[in-house]
């Protein structure tokens, strides 16, 4: 349907227009000099004159990517694909455009396919990792960018997101925490042999300092690196991220709107504005911010539970109902969030939803509680030899 509607659109374009269409030599060497938009508006006429040329789809979706026109890229992309899916760097540019539109889910099947077509080229894994490593997925996105590391290893952003890697699962303690140490070590030495004024050296450092709890050291590394580079995608949207952690919330605010204002701003940043209007019982602030973050990830609970929320706090209870059992279908298991659906349940008046909400709320707070007792424990018994 989106093919066929981008295709029309097209056509209409090009029906205003008189004249033949421009070769595909014309319109390569636009792309190759760099004149994107011209290369877009002479493959969108050459599509039209051509629908069943798949390699002109493609170059028409290269030409949106290069403009960050991503939507558009999308869509040409999967065209050319569905009439030649053996062109390989169809399928790059299509996971490349879908990590760029905050789809790192939808990002790996295109990937995965272009890795298996072109095993030595960098940019399959190293994207391919980033995905998976937005996913959350560490263990799989190591050994994507591993593999990238060995095509490119003197790659600071390869080892860099590398080491991210070790450090994240470091802290979600999947493996021997000190073998994954080591290993975050070495990639930072690394860098720094190849680099060592590197800004990534710089952002490693905060985030092993935010990693161990050391928050006040990761603000003054994040502020250095901010006077040296204040446009890096992602810096901002820490520090207003651990700001946020001291319920800061005026500097916390300060540094996401300035992290809004960048080209590429990191996508969480808008479920963050919204959960802070949230905290400050200003939901009407917050309204905006958090549809923005579901439409950027309608997959993540959080942003519908922070939606849920702010209707409540607006009165809008059957769409605050709806928002907070839409995050818990994603995953949310707060005992938080039931207790808050099960209010909004009895205000609408449904106290046999609202006792069920309330219960397993409770449920999973004792369940909760156990846990921290266990791990208290845990900590506190004397390490074993044997």
């Amino acid at each position: 349907m989106i093919a066929a509607v981008f295709l029309s659109a097209a056509l209409s374009a090009w029906g205003a227009q008189s004249g033949p269409p421009p070769s595909t030599e014309t319109a390569q060497a636009e792309l190759e000099a760099g004149h994107y938009a011209v290369a877009e508006k002479d493959y969108r006429a050459l599509v039209v004159a051509h629908p069943e040329m798949a390699a002109a789809w493609i170059d028409l979706g290269i030409s949106c990517f290069l403009q960050k026109k991503y939507q558009a890229a999308r869509e040409a992309l999967q065209q050319g694909l569905k009439l030649d899916p053996s062109m390989a760097n169809g399928w790059l540019m299509l996971g490349m455009s879908d990590f760029n539109l905050y789809r790192p889910a939808e990002a790996l099947a295109p990937l995965h396919k272009y890795v298996a077509a072109r095993p030595d080229d960098l940019q399959g894994h190293y994207y391919l990792g980033l995905s998976l490593l937005s996913l959350g997925w560490c263990s799989q996105a190591e050994q994507s960018l591993i593999a990238a590391r060995r095509i490119a290893p003197r790659n600071v952003d390869v080892l860099y997101h590398l080491a991210e890697c070790y450090l994240r699962e470091a802290q979600e303690k999947k493996g021997n925490q000190n073998e994954l140490r080591k290993k975050f070590e070495e990639t930072v030495r690394e860098i720094t042999a190849i680099d060592p004024h590197s800004l990534r050296i710089g952002q490693l450092r905060a985030g092993y300092y935010e990693a161990s709890g050391e928050n006040r050291k990761a603000i003054q590394e994040l502020e250095t690196l901010l006077r040296h580079d204040p446009k890096v995608s992602g810096l901002h949207y820490t520090l207003g991220c651990l700001y946020m952690e001291q319920r800061r919330y005026a500097p916390a605010i300060a540094e996401l709107q300035k992290e809004l204002l960048l080209d590429a701003p990191y996508p969480r940043t808008y479920l963050q504005m919204g959960h802070i209007y949230v905290e400050e019982h200003q939901p009407e602030r917050a309204l905006p911010y958090l549809e923005k973050a579901v439409q950027i990830d309608s997959g993540r609970a959080m942003s519908w539970v922070e939606l849920g929320r702010a209707y409540e706090e607006m009165g809008q209870l059957e769409k605050s109902a709806g928002a907070l059992q839409k995050g818990i279908q994603l995953g949310d298991q707060e005992s938080s969030t039931y207790f808050v659906l099960g209010r909004v349940y009895r205000k609408l008046g449904k106290q046999d939803l609202a006792r069920v909400a309330i219960e397993k709320s409770e449920q999973l707070s004792r369940q909760e509680s156990a846990r921290q007792i266990e791990r208290a424990q845990e900590a506190s018994s004397p390490s074993k030899t044997h």
